[in-house]
C-alpha cells in the first residue's frame, strides 16, 4: 500500500500572462513481511543475492546480518552482523536507487560477488 501527499506551489506572472507550477510529491510505501524466510533480498541475479537476513536469537531478540552469497556455495561468501539501522539504511538506499526495479518489484540484477 502506498499513499502520496502533493505541495503545489503557483507564482504568477501577469504581465507576460504565464504562470509556473511547482509540484512536490511525497511517497509513503508500507512493505509488508519485509523479510521473507528471513532473507531480505535487495540485488540478485543468477549467479547470487546479496542483502540481510534476521535471526531470532534464544534471548527473543532479533539479529541482523548483512549477507552477500552465491546459489551454487553452501556457505555465505560474507555474512557481517550489523544493527537494525544498517537494515534501514540499506532499504532506504536502495529504493532512492532507480536501477532497483518497478513498483512491486524490489530486487534488482547484481554483478556476481
Amino acid at each position: 500500500m502506498s499513499s502520496v501527499e502533493r505541495d503545489v506551489d503557483v507564482v504568477i506572472d501577469d504581465v507576460d500572462n504565464r504562470a509556473v507550477a511547482t509540484v512536490v510529491e511525497r511517497r509513503e510505501y508500507e512493505l509488508d513481511e519485509l523479510f521473507q524466510d528471513d532473507e531480505l533480498r535487495l540485488w540478485e541475479d543468477d549467479a547470487g543475492w546479496n542483502g540481510f537476513i534476521r535471526e531470532e536469537q534464544a534471548d527473543g531478540t532479533v539479529a541482523y546480518y548483512s549477507v552477500n552469497t552465491r546459489h551454487d556455495e553452501d556457505s555465505w561468501v560474507r555474512k557481517v552482523r550489523c544493527g537494525k539501522e544498517a537494515v534501514r539504511n540499506g532499504i532506504q538506499k536502495h529504493i532512492a536507487d532507480p536501477k532497483a526495479g518497478e513498483a512491486g518489484e524490489f530486487r534488482r540484477r547484481c554483478s556476481p560477488p
